[in-house]
């Protein structure tokens, strides 16, 4: 069984967005392999050209995907079709776009799945309880003898 919540982001894009906590690290399930990624011989066209530009992006960024050609691979070839599809003003179908989305959380490619958790006050989660509400001064009392004018 899964973790609830936002998919954990790998310590090396933690370290480099700043927000690497060694505490809360948790080790990889996969070890992380050396060399480049290799383009599959089958990719062509617009999403070999998709496969350069965000393996590009991900060295640049520092994450590795080694070891995730093939759904690097279906990732870029997805998103060609889903183009040439727009370009032929075609509705693609629901279910492409559903996988193409998590594909993009999958490689962090949208700006949701790049966010870490909110980082909370230093005083604590509980700190506010038992104070008093802030007092409001727009609040005009009224006497009990106003209330029927």
């Amino acid at each position: 069984m899964s973790r609830p919540g936002p998919k954990g982001k790998p310590p090396e894009l933690k370290v480099i967005s700043g927000t690497d906590q060694p505490v809360r690290r948790r080790e990889r399930v996969v070890c992380v392999l050396d060399g480049n990624a290799s383009k599959p011989t089958w990719l062509k066209g617009r999403a070999a050209k998709l496969w350069a530009e965000k393996v590009a992006t991900y060295a640049e960024r520092g994450q590795s995907v080694t070891g995730c050609e093939s759904a690097l691979a279906q990732y870029c070839s997805l998103e060609a079709s889903l183009i040439e599809q727009f370009v032929k003003k075609l509705t693609p179908p629901t279910s492409q776009l559903t996988a193409y989305r998590a594909y993009a959380a999958e490689f962090f490619d949208t700006p949701a799945s790049q966010i870490g958790s909110p980082k909370q006050p230093k005083a604590g989660k509980f700190a506010g309880n038992g104070q008093p509400p802030p007092e409001t001064s727009s609040v005009s009392e009224v006497s009990p003898g106003d209330r029927n004018a």
